[in-house]
């Protein structure tokens, strides 16, 4: 039997090869439990585009996906709601109260299912620095950041 040359420059290639991967790794009550939060996941834009965010950057805030995602902040939290009901990303670690903030609740830092205290630690940073800046100095700021975000993310 003759083999069919293979473009691997073509991304459909390599969508076929992580599936085939995936499914041989699986039961096949397991690849209709994938297949069907996959389909979860891609009925809508928004938390397909959320989902490959965090897929990027292991970690982030509503705030966050709100900004770099162009969003509106509440699309950005039923995005994050339909991935928490699918179990692929957990509450990290909640963000501290900032000096001038007016109340309301603390945010939340969401991550994907393993990922790392430094990609939780970069989501918290990435959150403060969207604010404009305060009388606190950016950088020490910065550094307290990442060493709480390490220390919350390691419990």
């Amino acid at each position: 039997m003759r083999t069919l040359p293979v473009d691997e420059d073509n991304p459909v290639y390599d969508i076929i090869q992580a599936f085939k991967l995936l499914f041989k790794q699986r039961e096949s009550d397991s690849t209709r439990t994938i297949l069907s939060k996959l389909r979860s996941i891609f009925a809508s834009e928004a938390i397909s585009e959320v989902f490959t965010y965090f897929c990027h950057h292991g970690a982030a805030t509503a705030w966050t996906l709100r900004n770099e995602l162009e969003m509106s902040e509440a699309t950005a939290y039923r995005a994050l709601k339909q991935l928490r009901s699918l179990g692929f990303i957990v509450p990290a670690i909640k963000v501290s109260k900032l000096k001038r903030s007016k109340g309301g609740p603390r945010p939340t830092v969401w991550a994907l299912e393993g990922a790392s205290p430094d990609e939780v630690a970069e989501a918290l940073m990435l959150h403060y620095q969207m604010f404009p800046p305060s009388e606190e100095g950016v950088t020490d700021r910065g550094v307290r950041i990442k060493r709480e975000a390490g220390e919350e993310a390691g419990r």
